[in-house]
């Protein structure tokens, strides 16, 4: 086995050209040389790891909205029921129920963007403001690589309303 001194010579012949950065860090023992830019993520983002933790934060915040969501549905299903079968409004007052319902969405999607945020706040970005720290990625940058991926558009809505620094 070499030493780590000789590790680096032999990595050093497969450097990129001039201008180019390189990381080199230790997995599992050995050398690992990977080409590194600040300019990543705005592509998209390369790192499996972070995308996965990005993914997976995505779906957390879909499934918090799902109570909410069911709630309204079934609120408006029982007050059209109770709009038309216990009050005994007939057909002529249809309209109600179009009104009733946009009440009730408008009710179920602030619901839905409160449970989101405070999720967000207090689970994921903690999380991600830490995983940001230890890949020294700018928020900004973070942001402009996840937009570059539309199955994250829920992360990306929250990711867009903090500040960085207003926590």
């Amino acid at each position: 086995m070499f030493s780590p001194y000789e590790e680096l010579e032999y990595i050093a012949d497969y450097l990129p050209e001039e201008g180019e950065t390189v990381l080199v860090s230790r997995e599992s023992g050995e050398l690992v040389c990977k080409p590194w830019g600040r300019g990543d993520l705005r592509d998209g983002i390369d790192d499996a790891e972070l995308y996965g933790f990005l993914v997976k934060s995505n779906e957390q915040l879909s499934i918090v909205g799902s109570l909410p969501l069911w709630a309204g549905v079934l609120s408006l299903v029982w007050l059209a029921i109770f709009v038309h079968g216990i009050v005994g409004l007939g057909w002529e007052q249809w309209f109600l129920v179009p009104g009733i319902s946009f009440l009730t969405m408008y009710g179920c999607f602030q619901w839905i963007r409160q449970r989101q945020a405070a999720h967000f706040r207090a689970k994921v970005l903690p999380m991600l403001m830490k995983e940001l720290e230890q890949r020294r990625i700018p928020y900004l940058a973070l942001v402009a690589g996840v937009r570059q991926h539309g199955e994250l558009r829920t992360l990306l809505d929250e990711m867009v309303r903090f500040t960085p620094g207003e926590e």
